[in-house]
């Protein structure tokens, strides 16, 4: 593996590390929607999706254009390293680890969520039909789904991400 190679696969790894962190951040972007009580579609998209979208577009260009980052970075007359290893085996290796960071992010908002709900309801019997979900709590579990969702895509279709991910660039 030469240094041109490395530098791609970590422009590439540091890619999906940014749209990880944008991802887990899906929950607290739509509780804090709901919470200041912005109700318009409009306001989602200000107050979601266009602060969510920026990191996942450069998270994106990152890992799709990993070696139009290293050209501009790393001087052309830089000898080649003798060692080779396996890229696809370590992007995949990658991916699997932020996989598995990004369900322990969601294994902890899931406790959040029950742990929130529960002590929101302490007030009422185990028996009442009454049980209460806040629109904060619906959006918070709403965000947790889809990281909880993309993490079991990273962990169980590595493989098929990593094709995909190679569909899109070329």
């Amino acid at each position: 593996m030469d240094y041109r190679e490395l530098s791609k696969l970590l422009i590439k790894v540091a890619g999906m590390v940014v749209i990880v962190i944008a991802i887990t951040s899906i929950p607290s972007h739509i509780n804090g929607f709901l919470y200041q009580g912005h109700d318009t579609f409009l306001n989602f998209i200000k107050w979601v999706l266009f602060p969510l979208s920026l990191p996942l577009i450069v998270g994106y260009l990152m890992w799709s254009f990993s070696g139009t980052i290293t050209n501009k970075i790393i001087e052309k007359n830089i000898e080649p390293a003798i060692n080779t290893v396996a890229l696809k085996e370590i992007e995949q290796i990658a991916v699997t680890i932020l996989g598995l960071i990004l369900m322990f992010y969601s294994l902890s908002d899931i406790v959040f969520n029950i742990m929130y709900v529960l002590a929101e309801n302490a007030g009422h019997s185990i028996m009442s039909t009454e049980f209460r979900v806040s629109a904060e709590n619906w959006g918070h579990i709403a965000g947790t789904l889809v990281e909880v969702l993309f993490a079991l895509t990273l962990l169980s279709k590595t493989n098929g991400v990593i094709l995909l991910l190679n569909k899109l660039r070329s």
